[in-house]
């Protein structure tokens, strides 16, 4: 019998927003927290671009900053590409309530080093672990007509013979042959990037979760004009690839809005077939744990076991940051794509309470309570807020020392912890992982993951444009 078939199952009932009934896993402490990298939203990128102040009059254009909404390992070294979103849209400016207040952001990814170093082989902790975290190349990102993605929600297309250039990019991975999955909120879309930024193709999207009328407010695309499709900012916000890198899954935010928007239940994970890319996704039902949750990011575990990243939006000692474990081949559960609720979209689900007959969601398990463990850890610089509200970039890197295996997580600051635009850094929080279902991705022998040229190492301090590296080590149960 499996250790996940060992566990006790008990009922999840102190996060709920609304009532609902899950089973989650009681275990052993599976996930412990041994480090973190706090960075400043004060540095300069390697994109080449100038520091132009963007339409909010406080932004950077060459910021080195918010690049925490996804985070992926390479496969070589100790090198991970860190996400930005959209771009600044925090502070409103003159005219930007008709485009959300979002800016012409060139969207791109941050290449890093990471290198987390334990001075144990038997057990890495807080105080035998140090993490340093430096830039050393940034891509910019370009639609398949070599056009630049920008943040700017007015950029999507009508014609279909143009494509838009609005990127809304939540989640991040790279397959075994060194290309690159982004998702995208404002589609939804899943582009296939090579290593030069440049997308060479595109998933294909369920006709159910898309939206007929695109526009470049909430409001414009509310459901008075879209009645299906994704909600607004609530598109495919995680993915992960399988370790053996033929199968991709990602998950929506939130419950579509056939199926209730924000204030469902029942959101839906895909599942691709990378073999063959040009096939429609099966589509599943997850069955968030509350109202006040959202999927934020997946990884894998190995290929049927996924992590599910669901938080809320809350920062502090109060804030909801857990993971849940999914098994994409579970016995018995529905694909929804040729169902009356999948592409046809002929009916939606219920905002809560059962499922119409016939209908089977993925059971979800608790597998590590993420705002717990950062909670008890407290490593969070101080005046800034303490836990970051918006956990939502996770990614397994090389195993520890001692034989664990390491899982980083990362936050979307929102382009803030600048002297205009207070809030929190850049975190990078490193956990230790120990789980016999693990499976590593595999890449092949010789691997390498280059930085654009030139690849010139920018260290970081919290504070200071291009300083140090930032490095975070500290005694267990320290105090400041």
């Amino acid at each position: 019998m499996s250790s996940r078939k060992l566990r006790a199952w008990i009922l999840a009932s102190s996060i709920l927003a609304t009532p609902v009934t899950a089973t989650v896993a009681s275990a052993g402490p599976l996930v412990t927290f041994i480090g973190d990298v706090a960075l400043s939203g004060n540095g300069t990128d390697l994109s080449g671009l100038t520091p132009t102040i963007l339409e909010d009059g406080v932004s950077r254009q060459n910021a080195l900053n918010g690049f925490g909404s996804g985070i992926a390992y390479t496969g070589f070294d100790s090198r991970y590409l860190l996400l930005a979103d959209r771009g600044p849209n925090k502070v409103a400016y003159p005219g930007g309530a008709a485009v959300d207040n979002t800016t012409s952001y060139d969207n791109r990814y941050q290449i890093f080093d990471i290198n987390v170093s334990c001075g144990s082989t038997v057990s890495c902790t807080q105080a035998n672990t140090t993490i340093s975290a430096g830039n050393v190349g940034t891509t910019l990102l370009k639609n398949a007509q070599g056009v630049q993605f920008t943040g700017l929600s007015t950029g999507f297309s009508t014609n279909p013979q143009v494509q838009g250039h609005r990127l809304d990019p939540e989640s991040i991975r790279v397959a075994p042959d060194g290309t690159v999955y982004i998702s995208d909120e404002y589609g939804p879309f899943i582009y296939h990037f090579d290593q030069k930024g440049n997308q060479i193709s595109a998933l294909p999207i369920p006709a159910n979760v898309t939206i007929a009328h695109p526009g470049a407010t909430a409001t414009a695309e509310g459901p008075s004009t879209n009645t299906t499709g994704r909600v607004t900012n609530r598109g495919f916000e995680g993915l992960a690839i399988s370790p053996d890198g033929k199968t991709l899954v990602a998950g929506l935010q939130s419950p579509l809005t056939q199926d209730g928007g924000t204030g469902a239940l029942y959101t839906r994970i895909f599942v691709y077939d990378l073999t063959n890319p040009n096939a429609q996704p099966k589509q599943y039902l997850y069955q968030l744990h509350s109202t006040a949750t959202a999927i934020s990011d997946l990884v894998a575990l190995n290929n049927s076991l996924f992590l599910v990243d669901e938080r809320d939006g809350t920062g502090g000692p109060n804030g909801v940051k857990q993971l849940y474990e999914i098994n994409i081949n579970q016995a018995g559960v529905t694909d929804l794509t040729n169902t009356a609720f999948g592409i046809s979209a002929a009916l939606g689900l219920p905002s809560s309470g059962p499922l119409p007959a016939g209908l089977t969601a993925l059971s979800s398990t608790l597998y590590a309570d993420i705002g717990q463990l950062l909670n008890a850890a407290n490593p969070f610089v101080a005046g800034t807020g303490g836990l970051p509200d918006k956990i939502e970039g996770y990614a397994f890197g090389p195993d520890l020392p001692d034989g664990g295996h390491l899982l980083l997580a990362t936050n979307d600051n929102d382009f803030s912890d600048t002297a205009q635009v207070p809030g929190f850094p850049n975190y990078i929080f490193a956990f230790e992982v120990r789980d016999a279902d693990f499976v590593v991705e595999s890449f092949p022998p010789g691997f390498v993951f280059p930085t654009p040229e030139p690849p010139t190492l920018v260290l970081l301090t919290i504070g200071l444009v291009g300083g140090g590296v930032m490095f975070r080590r500290r005694p267990f149960g320290s105090t400041r």
